[in-house]
């Protein structure tokens, strides 16, 4: 069953996310730094760049701090999360050059096209496709490529593996062991990996592959790795 996202980033989830997700996720400030690298070098800081999934706008606003030239357009279905995110983007003085909307990417109206993209910790949410049947993974990916420039990068991370892999396996407990030591509760770390178990679809290196070749990108060039996570760049063809 596919996670919800308007109903999962509820109010109080929203409010809570930017410090969970330090305390949950290995390397997420690491992450974003790179991240914005990468479209800071793709795009030489200038044009505009789609961030999907923009959550509270922790990642707007580093790309905006990053580029001091190039124009930003966030979204994400949650109108929670999309008001903290406005508040953070005014506290920040940025409104001039991020433009946010509580909406998904198959919603906005086609813009000129973007310079590049961002998809950080968001497609591991969405349901794969089976056989031949088109999934939301796919369904994602296509849409923003239809809004990306010919050799635009697409910057996309994600929980990424598979669970049966006995060395999975571990990099899940020391995943574990990390939250841990970060101060959550071994009751919120088990009710984490349980939500991991029934709501969260994580994808093989191989499989990310075949779907960015099925919606006009190029194969992914791995530039992040942080246990059972991983970071990857790929061109619009």
């Amino acid at each position: 069953m596919t996670t919800d996202t308007v109903r999962h980033w509820d109010k109080g989830r929203a409010e809570a996310y930017d410090r969970r997700v330090r305390e949950a996720i290995p390397g997420y400030d690491a992450l974003h730094v790179l991240s914005c690298q990468i479209v800071a070098e793709a795009t030489g800081g200038r044009g505009r760049a789609l961030v999907v999934g923009a959550g509270t706008g922790v990642e707007c606003v580093a790309l905006a701090e990053s580029c001091p030239d190039l124009t930003i357009v966030g979204v994400d279905p949650s109108k929670e999360m999309m008001a903290h995110a406005e508040a953070k983007v005014a506290a920040h003085g940025l409104t001039r050059r991020v433009r946010l909307y509580p909406a998904k990417v198959g919603d906005l109206p086609k813009f000129e096209p973007f310079d590049a993209a961002t998809l950080l910790l968001v497609m591991h949410f969405l349901q794969d496709g089976e056989g031949d049947a088109v999934g939301a993974k796919q369904t994602l990916l296509d849409e923003i490529s239809s809004h990306l420039k010919p050799g635009a990068p697409l910057v996309l991370a994600d929980l990424f593996g598979n669970w049966d892999d006995p060395w999975q396996q571990q990099l899940r407990n020391w995943w574990r062991h990390l939250q841990l030591a970060a101060g959550i509760p071994q009751v919120e770390v088990d009710k984490g990996f349980r939500h991991i178990d029934r709501d969260i679809h994580p994808l093989r290196e191989e499989r990310l592959a075949e779907l960015l070749a099925a919606t006009g990108f190029g194969p992914p060039e791995p530039y992040f790795r942080a246990l059972c996570f991983g970071g990857w760049v790929a061109r619009k063809l």
